[in-house]
């Protein structure tokens, strides 16, 4: 059997087996077993069977596959042109196998390129013997035939146009060629065909064909299946369109109309379709063709804005218009003048009736339309302010002005915008008009009374931009502004409603941005005097010290303020001002290093820094009695220290630990006392460290001395906190992890020791942190994984309180992080909850309902720090023991505090996972209803019934849910009837709604706006009609 005759046996059944035969007679034309002539003449009795048009079309294929698998250079140039030759004059007589055809002439040039004449005939001979593709119902085969005309345009685009300027049939024929193609994957080719001769070729003639051909396929719906191998998606097909809609002017006449028509369509997708492609075409039709259609698009596109459906059409429509404006903005005055006329106009007619929805809308066109270009905006403040201040000054109506002054914020904020992006801005118009917006700005701001907030905040948000502007104001008006606003942040005295301090307060630090020198010579002075260097009581400085603190945030002026803060600071101590306001000073020290902008030496703070605002008040700790150290005061320091020092050197850190704060480790290694008073202190300096700068020893004995004094359990709470993060960064940071265990046991913290004969609480509280520095590690995971389980035997007999301290494990630690060269393991999360949970669940099960309290308190502390995305594979199993968390007698405090989070993993669960949480859906709302239940309100009682009580029979209130857990779990209760199925829910609805009414009264308003959404929610479910 020759290979031709195998190839028809097997193509209809085995296709691959087919393949392997193709690629075997190529094999042979490579080893000259076979050679070309008497492979075609083998084919011919096949192709040319005229009774069996599937024999032809299969040996076609054969030859296909045969060449496709043929390596270059094994055919010479005039095998392959007869070949080429061979297949097209087929192609005239006998369409049976075009899509073959079309991969054989494919692997063809992929052997060796065409000239220009033959892929002028290749080009020809489709389109006049294969015309229309429809005809051939295989979508692979014509997906071959457009994959062979894609190509021809890529490689032969010169040939090709050539060919239209010859033979002007061509473009009709080549137009119907694609007609009523429906297939995703090959209109994707076919807009990227049309495109070419649309960008390219001369289609004048043709124009309104071309266009149709491509139009009809607008909107594209197209929804492609779950399982498409293609990955072709409708904003693909949509892209490629808009594209061809855009590839030509000479469309305009036909493309805006049409536009124009379907955007008037009900539906928001094509709405939105329609906008991206009118703005592809502006950006893509020259000038002068976008101008004769610009008051149309102008009168179609307002609509949009001014009767505002969704929020995105109107920045759409926006970005249209305001591309419209960039297209006139380079040479074309007149075009330019007749756009923004009819725009100008209408907004000056919406100004009138200011403050309006049209009157804002009108605002925002302002701002896009100006934005467009520098001359763009010069035009617009040339048209719009004039009106706009005689509007302002011709009416007393607050409202109105306000509205005005929101309309010249979007002029000037275009301004601003153009400055960002680099554009030379033009303001002599604007120039001329800036003193009459700083005067109508500055009494707005300064003199409004103080309940129209919205109007000062309007003519704040005005002065920031008038400043923002290069060279708009004069330097004595940016004074003036800065002074006006300096002001507002010092004596604004206003409580509640009208207070705008904090806004002023923002304003000002904008303008440290802009006009930074103004600030610091006019701002920060005022600011200084403001702050006294003993105030007579604790509030009159804090607006101020925050105003300082944020406008740190400015390179520029942040060492004026360090600087003064520190004279200010000294100023205090000398006075001998109270504590809270040295502690306030120095708390705006902190903030400015922390987020402010200090300089920078090789990408860290400059080290300088360290000796002039962290070395002073480290001295001053130094030289005070262990008794006398104000605990607050050492904390502040001690994170000063730390932001200026954990990102220095290696080498910078080690002079410091040398010489700088030697006193600190020889402290508290000779005087114990002195270690309480310093913990807070030692604990950020040691964060601040780099490992290889601590000696070993020094961290040994602090670890020592760090554990006996937590185990003397004289501790208040809040030292107790210093001391046990102290222990885990000591730990996790500077003890190596190979001799962990023996370090441990030098230092009498061996947490095996510790829990051995009923321990202490606190020696509980060491274990737990001892062990919280080793997860985060990761690299001690048998030592780990001993101490978790030893903790675990804890549970039958622990305490709420020691269950609930079990959350410390995985509590987030500010100092316990990279930036401080913590070793943080990525997955200390994942390890630790395969490692508890598990356990945890098995004890739950086997546990009596009254023993169980510790395991779900140490199950809830566990899980509130996972990803969900980690517990998910684990949700079946956990859902039962989360519902019995909710059951947690609310008395106690603990419950409290675990109920949040367990609240919120299950409202995970039901956006992400509902189907897990079906079988359980009675005792979820049952559960989520007695968490959401508000206080009981008290029975109003005449005076005459009141029975007399004594202070013995005097009763508590019942205890509650917190507000926080009652709101969340109506948050679950919303979740329900749209995440859980129908049928599940249905029948929970009548009662759910009843028992949302006292939620609808809760005393919290955050409850009752969450009780509201929840009984809209399942009042949206309709009723089965049998009930």
């Amino acid at each position: 059997m020759s290979d031709i005759q195998q190839y028809l046996y097997e193509v209809d059944k085995h296709k691959a087996a087919a393949k392997d035969v193709a690629q075997n007679s190529a094999r042979k034309l490579e080893s000259k077993e076979l050679k070309l002539i008497n492979l075609i003449t083998d084919l011919e009795p096949y192709i040319n069977a005229k009774d069996d048009a599937g024999r032809r079309s299969n040996s076609i294929a054969y030859l296909a596959d045969v060449l496709d698998a043929v390596s270059p250079r094994v055919l010479s140039g005039q095998e392959r042109r007869l070949l080429v030759d061979f297949i097209l004059n087929r192609l005239e007589s006998d369409t049976e196998g075009t899509g073959s055809s079309a991969r054989a002439l494919l692997a063809l040039e992929r052997l060796g390129k065409w000239d220009s004449t033959l892929a002028q005939r290749v080009l020809q001979t489709f389109a006049d013997h294969a015309n229309p593709l429809k005809q051939f119902k295989l979508q692979s085969e014509r997906y071959a035939i457009l994959q062979l005309i894609d190509l021809l345009m890529a490689k032969y685009r010169t040939a090709l146009q050539s060919l239209h300027d010859s033979d002007q049939n061509l473009l009709p024929s080549f137009i119907a060629l694609f007609e009523g193609e429906k297939d995703p994957r090959n209109l994707m080719i076919v807009f990227s065909v049309l495109q070419v001769p649309l960008a390219e070729w001369d289609v004048h003639a043709y124009a309104r064909d071309l266009f149709d051909a491509v139009f009809n396929y607008f909107p594209i719906t197209f929804k492609p299946p779950p399982d498409d191998p293609y990955g072709i998606t409708a904003q693909d097909l949509k892209d490629r369109l808009k594209g061809c809609i855009a590839a030509s002017g000479e469309c305009a006449p036909y493309a805006f109309p049409a536009l124009l028509d379907k955007l008037d369509s009900t539906a928001m997708n094509t709405k939105r379709d329609v906008l991206h492609t009118i703005q592809a075409c502006v950006v893509s039709y020259e000038p002068k063709t976008v101008n004769l259609y610009s008051v149309t698009l102008w009168d179609a596109l307002k609509f949009e804005i001014l009767a505002a459906q969704e929020e995105d059409l109107v920045n759409e429509a926006l970005k249209a218009l305001a591309l419209i404006a960039t297209a006139f903005s380079t040479g074309m005055d007149g075009p330019l003048t007749a756009y923004l006329r009819p725009i100008v106009k209408e907004c000056n007619e919406h100004l009138e009736d200011a403050p309006t929805t049209q009157s804002r809308a009108a605002g925002r066109i302002l701002h896009a339309v100006s934005s467009a270009a520098p001359v763009v905006a010069d035009r617009i403040v040339k048209g719009i302010l004039p009106t706009l201040f005689t509007l302002f000054k011709s009416s007393e109506s607050i409202a109105k002005r306000r509205g005005l002054i929101e309309v010249l914020n979007e002029i000037l904020k275009a301004y601003i915008d153009m400055h960002a992006s680099g554009d030379a801005l033009i303001v002599e118009e604007l120039k001329s008009h800036s003193s009459d917006a700083l005067e109508v700005m500055l009494r707005a701001a300064v003199s409004a009374p103080k309940a129209e907030v919205s109007f000062r905040l309007a003519s704040l948000n005005g002065l920031v931009q008038l400043t923002a502007i290069p060279k708009l104001l004069s330097d004595e008006e940016v004074e003036r502004t800065v002074d006006a606003v300096t002001d507002m942040v010092l004596n604004e005295h206003t409580t509640g409603h009208g207070d705008i301090r904090g806004e002023a307060i923002a304003a000002l630090t904008e303008m440290a941005h802009t006009v930074p020198q103004t600030v610091r010579s006019k701002a920060i002075p005022a600011m200084m005097v403001d702050l006294p260097d003993s105030p007579s009581d604790d509030t009159s400085y804090r607006a101020t010290l925050e105003a300082l603190a944020r406008l740190s945030t400015e390179t520029e002026i942040f060492d004026t303020i360090v600087v003064r803060l520190k004279s200010r600071l000294n100023a205090a101590r000398h006075h001998q001002a109270s504590m809270s306001y040295q502690h306030a000073l120095l708390l705006a020290l902190l903030y400015a290093f922390t987020y402010g902008s200090p300089l920078q030496e090789d990408g860290a703070v400059r080290s300088s820094y360290f000796g002039d605002y962290a070395e002073p008040p480290l001295a001053l700790i130094k030289e005070a009695a262990p008794e006398s150290r104000d605990s607050a005061e050492t904390e502040i320091v001690g994170r000063i220290t730390n932001i200026l020092l954990r990102s220095q050197t290696p080498h910078y850190q080690s002079t410091v630990y040398r010489t700088s704060l030697q006193w600190l480790i020889d402290e508290q290694r000779t005087k114990c006392a002195s270690v309480q008073s310093l913990a807070p202190l030692s604990l950020h300096y040691f964060a601040a460290l780099r490992p290889e700068v601590v000696e070993p020893t020094d961290v040994h004995n602090l670890l020592k001395t760090l554990g006996n004094l937590l185990l003397d359990g004289t501790n208040t709470d809040a030292s107790t906190s210093v001391l046990l993060r102290h222990i885990t960064l000591l730990i996790n940071k500077f003890l190596p992890a190979k001799s962990m265990q023996a370090s441990l046991q030098d230092a009498e913290l061996d947490v095996t020791r510790l829990l051995t004969s009923s321990p202490t609480q606190q020696q509980i509280h060491i274990s737990l942190a001892i062990t919280k520095a080793l997860i985060l590690l990761g690299k001690t995971s048998a030592l780990t994984s001993t101490y978790l389980h030893l903790l675990l035997d804890l549970l039958p007999t622990a305490s709420a309180p020691t269950a609930r301290a079990f959350a410390t494990l995985l509590a987030p630690d500010a100092l316990l992080s990279k930036a401080n060269h913590c070793a943080i393991s990525p997955l200390h999360k994942q390890r630790t909850f395969a490692l508890l949970t598990q356990p945890l669940l098995a004890s739950l099960k086997i546990a009596e309902p009254s023993k169980k309290q510790p395991y779900l308190l140490a199950l809830a502390g566990i899980l509130q720090h996972i990803p969900y995305t980690v517990l998910q594979p684990s949700l079946p199993e956990l859902v039962p023991p989360l519902l019995q968390v909710l059951d947690l007698p609310t008395s106690q405090s603990t419950a409290q505090d675990v109920k949040p989070p367990i609240l919120a993993i299950l409202e995970a669960a039901l956006l992400h996972d509902p189907d897990t949480l079906s079988e359980h859906a009675s005792s979820l709302i049952s559960r989520l209803l007695t968490c959401a239940s508000p206080p009981p309100k008290p029975k109003p009682v005449s005076a005459a019934s009141q029975p007399t009580v004594t202070p013995s029979t005097t009763t508590a209130p019942p205890p509650v849910n917190s507000a926080a857990v009652r709101a969340k779990a109506l948050q679950c209760l919303t979740l329900l009837p749209t995440h859980l199925k129908r049928e599940v829910v249905l029948p929970f609805r009548r009662q759910i709604i009843r028992k949302l009414v006292p939620s609808l009264d809760d005393s919290k308003r955050s409850v009752r706006t969450e009780a509201v959404k929840c009984r809209g929610a399942w009042m949206g479910m309709e009723e089965e009609a049998a009930e």
